[in-house]
């Protein structure tokens, strides 16, 4: 699971696989999709840290809960889902606006009250935390050089702890090999700074955008890279897709409520 300040945590695609039309609604009324995202996890992330900040010893993080923000709260399927649901309000609810229409007024409120009740499981479940965080790593470092692979060839990268916990994977990068080649791949460009929790990172790669598996056997060291071996890529372990909750807060309905 990702981690609530990773990048990305609700994209275009989430929101399709509820309303396979917002593309073609966005287009007609000129409504910036990313924009009605990041609202959405701004008001959600200040009523989350609203929260946090009121439950006290109920947070095993409360002291330091100033200081470290969201930077541990785990995006489980439920707030995600409440993610989803206040963006795709926020995006019908402009949709409404530019035209008066029904049709949109109707799945505003729909949306707005899927929202409303999303926020409600995430309350009665409790709000995942996890004691080490692992950012999901930015985009993968790839150079190629003389070799032999002569296809395409998309990598990943995740921050791994000694727990074998991973973070949510990096953002994929992909090249397309125009003659034989080799690629090395390093978790970023220039010196990167690994999460105190990290002891390296792990690579994952494929000819396809899709289905990368990991291809290291052991954590990289952080400012090391990843060579593309002459025999080409393993089919090694899948991602796990980011940490699992250490700890679930559990919310004061009159917190919540309120």
């Amino acid at each position: 699971m990702a981690l609530f300040t990773d990048a990305n945590v609700v994209s275009l695609d989430d929101l399709l696989e509820f309303e396979n039309s917002l593309v073609q609604v966005s287009s007609t009324y000129n409504i910036d999709v990313t924009t009605k995202i990041n609202l959405a996890i701004g008001a959600v992330g200040d009523r989350l840290m609203l929260w946090l900040l009121q439950v006290g010893a109920a947070d095993p993080q409360w002291f330091t809960r100033r200081v470290i923000g969201l930077s541990t709260v785990v995006v489980t399927s439920t707030l995600h889902r409440w993610l989803c649901f206040d963006s795709l309000s926020r995006f019908f609810a402009e949709a409404y606006n530019a035209q008066l229409n029904t049709r949109y007024q109707g799945k505003w409120t729909e949306y707005e009250q899927l929202a409303s009740e999303a926020a409600d499981m995430v309350f009665m479940s409790g709000l995942g935390v996890v004691y080490a965080p692992l950012p999901e790593p930015g985009m993968p470092f790839a150079s190629v050089q003389t070799g032999t692979l002569l296809q395409a060839l998309f990598v990943q990268t995740a921050w791994v702890d000694a727990r074998g916990n991973e973070s949510a994977l990096s953002p994929v990068n992909g090249l397309v090999l125009s003659q034989p080649s080799s690629v090395s791949v390093a978790v970023g460009a220039g010196t990167v700074v690994p999460p105190p929790a990290a002891i390296g990172w792990n690579v994952y790669g494929s000819t396809t955008a899709n289905n990368l598996t990991r291809q290291n056997a052991t954590p990289l060291p952080a400012a090391a890279s990843w060579q593309l071996p002459a025999s080409g890529l393993i089919s090694g372990p899948v991602p796990l897709n980011g940490q699992q909750p250490d700890f679930y807060v559990l919310l004061s309905r009159q917190i919540q409520r309120g």
